[in-house]
């Protein structure tokens, strides 16, 4: 008696990346419509495959009670989440915005109007990261591609 076995291959699910751009870009999108003229956008994937961003921000002065001196810009890693990192000459003030990292756009915009506006006002949020990039998320993962363009 001959016995038959059956085996099923079973294929590799190739672990999808959703790109960063487009939630960068509804980020930026939110942050221009309240006065703060972003200047340069960089979006990278570093060396060990963590999805960062930075922009760079000019406060529009007739927006703000106070000109809002130095330079700020504002970083996005998907570890991390969001921070603002403001400079006055030799003074240097980094905020975590915390809570997440992919917060709504409209969200993150208020948040760095006030930390540009008020920087004492506005704690630091140091409870990061909030996940590691190298562990498969598909949460995370739909949450970013929620953003690219529908085809």
């Amino acid at each position: 008696m001959t016995v038959g076995a059956k085996f099923c291959a079973m294929g590799a699910q190739e672990h999808r990346r959703a790109d960063h751009a487009p939630y960068i870009a509804a980020v930026r999108h939110s942050i221009e419509t309240r006065d703060i003229r972003v200047t340069d956008v960089r979006t990278t994937t570093s060396g060990d495959g963590r999805r960062e961003a930075t922009l760079i921000l000019r406060p529009d002065d007739a927006a703000f009670a106070e000109r809002v001196r130095g330079e700020a810009s504002a970083s996005w890693d998907e570890d991390n989440g969001w921070s603002l990192l403001v400079r006055h000459e030799s003074l240097a003030s980094h905020v975590h915005k915390g809570l997440g990292v992919v917060p709504d756009p409209e969200d993150v915009a208020a948040w760095a109007v006030v930390l540009l506006a008020h920087p004492e006002l506005t704690p630091s949020y140091e409870d990061h990261p909030f996940r590691d990039h190298s562990a498969e998320d598909p949460g995370f993962e739909a949450r970013l591609a929620q953003y690219a363009p529908r085809t």
